[in-house]
């Protein structure tokens, strides 16, 4: 309004002195000077606040077809796309927008699209919006692309495991890696481990007693995909295994996508990493089975690790998955295009976003048939907050921070989920201005909880990375085929139950969902909540029954 309303003070300006030039005339039998017209005012502009490629980027790989940009706006606003771009189609995913500064915005519009690029060339790619008002809004992505690169999937190392040592990986990793990741005192732990050998006798008998059908080769693998910022990069990894068949064998019409949880990095193929684990039980029942490293782990382990950034562990699970659908090497072990997808904790968030990224926008030659998901934070804006509230004082039995061990979640916020964001993303914040030494800043906990504007930014890309806010389900997800399992423990102290509970009523009126609500919730589970409040004990129980849940379901 503000320009509109210059723009008419300067036509009186220039009307007022003769049009602006040549000065006034006397002749009576000059032609009359034509009526101002009021010129349409320009659309606000709404900045980008993420995107991938990001914005300014100069080498994105024209064989990538999809990219997606992400800003603020209104509930009611309507959105086209123009753009210097070949067959530009596309979608937009819609969250509600929550503790802003300013209540005039209220969603978050991340729009997911395709176009044919060339290389060598410039974009810029319009979203027009036009409120019920008749305001009228426009956020611009610019970047350029540069060359097409080969993608591809290069072996870095490869051995074979057989069937009988991969009958007893599962019991090894109990008998030694289990308990010291629980981390408990020698009483405890004695009590614990009892209740560990009940449940792995009664609930966990396909992680126990896998009866191997195959030996298993397993890769160590490279694959092109980008960088966080959408830049090419080669250097990301990830493990590949499949059953070495030496008899007889039929391909299965699935192949299986692990992604892992906090702290695992299946593509070193340590034997004591349990999606490693895991990875070879599935490949000894006949799968082709796939995990990608986290950008930030493996062979680009010399950068923060994209730690619950939804978009970028999704952009890179994706192009290994068509690699490996490309790749002529499996056809031997795997026949189709259908996917179940199967992650935990960090690893459950991941196959959320993975899932959603291959729906999303409309169908692709990648079928997901399952989502497995247990005990992650599917609404990590509220998870992240209610750590601070509890720094704060402010918890009053809140949901999302009755449980918080300040011990357990600042490290995570401070080493894991900040590191990634601050570097990969233009929150407008420095490092010391979030994080002293091993702490949270007090000044931004009491600035986040106040919902002071420096914070915006941040708030506005965690809750780019949730699912529990997502109002537009039903047209991003209309007609997916996909069963999701969701599987969360109420006794879970490292991420509360609420992200679940709220995922599912999200996502049930429009997909398919089955909510395994007793499966970590039963009087074993109860004792060991009661006998010690270390908060990942419950959390990683949970998460093996969620595994074994998952291979008894794919026998």
């Amino acid at each position: 309004m503000r320009q509109f309303l210059l723009s008419l003070l300067l036509l009186g300006l220039l009307s007022a002195c003769g049009g602006g030039g040549g000065g006034s005339s006397s002749s009576a039998t000059s032609a009359p000077e034509p009526e101002p017209t009021n010129p349409e005012p320009e659309p606000i502009a709404l900045a980008v606040i993420d995107g991938i490629p990001l914005g300014g980027v100069n080498n994105f790989d024209p064989q990538h077809s999809e990219f997606s940009f992400t800003h603020i706006g209104h509930s009611d606003l309507t959105v086209s796309f123009t753009g210097d771009c070949n067959a530009l189609t596309g979608t937009t995913v819609r969250r509600e927008l929550f503790d802003f500064s300013t209540l005039d915005f209220n969603q978050i519009l991340d729009h997911k699209l395709r176009c044919d690029f060339q290389e060598n060339t410039q974009y810029s790619i319009d979203a027009d919006g036009t409120r019920s008002n008749d305001a009228t809004f426009r956020a611009t992505h610019r970047f350029a692309t540069g060359l097409s690169n080969s993608p591809g999937i290069n072996i870095i190392d490869q051995f074979a495991l057989p069937r009988s040592f991969v009958d007893d990986m599962f019991l090894g990793y109990i008998e030694g890696a289990l308990l010291s990741e629980l981390d408990l005192s020698p009483v405890i732990e004695a009590l614990v481990m009892g209740i560990v050998i009940e449940l792995a006798e009664d609930s966990w008998s396909n992680l126990v007693d896998p009866d191997a059908l195959y030996h298993v080769a397993s890769q160590r693998v490279s694959y092109l995909s980008t960088d966080p910022g959408g830049e090419p990069d080669a250097q990301l990894t990830g493990l590949i295994t499949f059953p070495a068949a030496t008899q007889e064998f039929t391909p299965r019409d699935r192949m299986i996508v692990l992604t892992h949880a906090t702290g695992s990095t299946p593509g070193d193929l340590e034997l004591n990493d349990a999606w490693y684990i895991l990875a070879n039980l599935f490949a000894s029942r006949g799968y082709l089975v796939i995990a990608p490293d986290n950008y930030g782990r493996g062979g680009t382990d010399r950068n923060p690790e994209t730690y619950l950034m939804a978009n970028r562990t999704a952009h890179n699970a994706r192009d290994m998955i068509t690699q490996v659908l490309d790749d002529t090497a499996y056809d031997d072990v795997y026949a189709g295009t259908g996917i179940t997808i199967i992650g935990y904790s960090q690893g459950g968030h991941s196959a959320i976003g993975l899932w959603q990224l291959l729906e999303i926008p409309g169908k692709n030659a990648i079928s997901t048939r399952e989502v497995y998901a247990g005990g992650a934070p599917h609404n990590l804006y509220q998870t992240f907050r209610g750590v601070l509230q509890h720094l704060d004082g402010q918890c009053n039995d809140g949901e999302y921070c009755r449980h918080v061990d300040s011990d357990v979640t600042v490290p995570f916020a401070t080493n894991r989920i900040l590191p990634g964001f601050l570097s990969y993303t233009d929150t407008g914040l420095m490092t010391s201005d979030v994080i002293n030494g091993d702490e949270i800043n007090t000044d931004f906990i009491t600035g986040f909880l106040a919902d002071e504007p420096p914070y915006d930014k941040l708030k506005a890309l965690l809750q780019l990375s949730s699912f529990t806010d997502i109002s537009s389900i039903a047209e991003n997800l209309e007609g997916t085929e996909a069963l999701v399992h969701l599987y969360h423990s109420e006794f879970d102290r490292l991420v509360p139950l609420a992200n679940t509970e709220e995922l599912n009523t999200n996502l049930s009126e429009h997909v398919t969902v089955n909510f395994h609500r007793n499966l970590c919730n039963g009087d074993g589970y109860e004792i060991i909540f009661n006998l010690t409040d270390k908060v990942g004990v419950l959390h990683t129980l949970c998460g093996l029954a969620v595994l074994d849940d998952a291979m008894d379901d794919l026998k």
